[in-house]
């Protein structure tokens, strides 16, 4: 007799549904032709190749020092990438100058994902509340989700999360008595996916401010910042994060992702916040893959140190604010006056609003007749936690625009355009 293995799954298990994602990459492959308005991939030409060609070959040159990278790293991290990162993040004022941070501070991940994950297995249990953008970051609902949790959506305008919304759903928790299960709050503070706007200066203080208040009431909240795209912003004033505001280094979360920024090939990222949570953190990635790659990780530290990075983010922000500019153009031109568009200052994501009446949904008339244009996109529904109520019917949708050239990025949006107005 066959064992039914479904059977036997954990809870954990039970709770981890697909990532929305891999159904959307099947629907790519699935379609002949089709061009994805959807994945949030980088620019394939610009992937740096060369350099990385170069550092290698020097890496790997001396026989005898070229088997280091080729060995067991730590499961923290590289000792001096970790103080590279720390030198570098303290020079562009991502801390607080009485911060004491330094590199035990600092874990590095398998792009910020895991770190994300890491820190919902180190804090959180079934019943545990998170709180989050509306909209958010789709994947990320999956780590917190995986692991028992509520998570309730804030809502969130062209300027970021509404400290007021924030404030209010606090208050409210705390008066159903629930405040201690309120673990995090998951914030993209900038080019967020998938609206791509920035948290505005004001409100950055504003909630920090009120998580603040909450800590110094004995009722200490997770203030997770996860700062993918800051360095992929390519208009408006240079914004200082919220960890930079933190005098203790107590209750703020930063994370980075070299994916977006490098390459997704080396899949590193990484977390710096408070020690006893980076430590437990340390703990449990010992679980997962004694630390990441070594190799990878020898590679992106010496990017940092010969300016091979910083060139290259310069180059990939003039190539994304180029295709916003032709992704917007031909918006202007062919979609129906009732559709409206946030304008992205920074990354390659474009959320779009349709009519209230409409729906985008992934068994929607606009889906299936995007479907036969052969252009797909992300269903706004996806981006919502499940206690919205967008996240079962939404007349938004997100587009990428990162990986494809420009050409086939205009017949993509084209093909998106006939489709809107086909249906609407």
């Amino acid at each position: 007799m066959k064992s039914d293995w479904t059977k036997k799954f954990s809870s954990l298990a039970e709770r981890t549904s697909p990532p929305e994602i891999s159904w959307l990459m099947a629907q790519a492959l699935e379609v002949p032709g089709l061009i994805s308005l959807a994945a949030g991939f980088v620019d394939q030409q610009s992937l740096p190749s060369a350099a990385a060609s170069g550092i290698i070959q020097e890496m790997l040159d001396d026989v005898k020092a070229g088997r280091d990278p080729l060995q067991y790293g730590t499961t923290q991290g590289d000792l001096e990438l970790r103080r590279d990162l720390n030198q570098r993040l303290h020079a562009e004022g991502v801390f607080h100058p009485s911060a004491g941070i330094d590199e035990s501070h600092f874990l590095i991940s398998s792009g910020s994902q895991q770190a994300l994950y890491l820190t919902a297995e180190a804090l959180l249990d079934e019943g545990d509340i998170v709180l989050l953008e509306a909209p958010t970051y789709f994947v990320v609902l999956g780590a917190f989700e995986s692991r028992g949790a509520r998570t309730i959506g804030i809502d969130t305008d062209k300027d970021g999360i509404v400290p007021e919304k924030l404030e209010d759903c606090l208050a409210q928790l705390e008066r159903e008595g629930l405040l201690p299960r309120v673990k995090m709050l998951y914030l993209m503070t900038y080019s967020t996916n998938p609206m791509g706007i920035s948290l505005a200066e004001e409100r950055r203080k504003q909630v920090f401010d009120l998580l603040r208040s909450y800590r110094d009431k004995g009722s200490p909240i997770l203030l997770i910042e996860d700062a993918a795209y800051r360095r992929l912003c390519f208009d408006g004033p240079e914004l200082a994060p919220l960890k930079s505001l933190e005098e203790d280094n107590d209750f703020v979360l930063y994370t980075e992702s070299f994916s977006k920024s490098l390459s997704p090939g080396l899949r590193l990222g990484f977390g710096v916040g408070p020690k006893a949570l980076i430590d437990k953190m340390v703990d449990l990635k010992g679980t997962h893959d004694f630390g990441s790659s070594n190799f990878g990780q020898q590679i992106l530290k010496r990017f940092l140190r010969s300016g091979a990075f910083d060139e290259h983010t310069d180059h990939l922000k003039a190539i994304y604010k180029r295709k916003r500019d032709v992704a917007l153009a031909i918006f202007e031109s062919t979609f129906p006056s009732d559709v409206k568009w946030l304008r992205p200052i920074g990354a390659f994501y474009i959320w779009t609003q349709l009519p209230p009446d409409c729906d985008t949904g992934a068994d929607s008339v606009l889906f299936k007749k995007a479907l036969e244009e052969r252009v797909l996109y992300v269903p706004g529904a996806l981006c919502y936690s499940h206690d919205r109520p967008e996240s079962k019917r939404s007349s938004e949708l997100r587009l990428a625009f990162g990986m494809i050239e420009e050409e086939i990025l205009r017949e993509g949006c084209e093909r998106l355009a006939r489709a809107v107005n086909a249906v609407f």
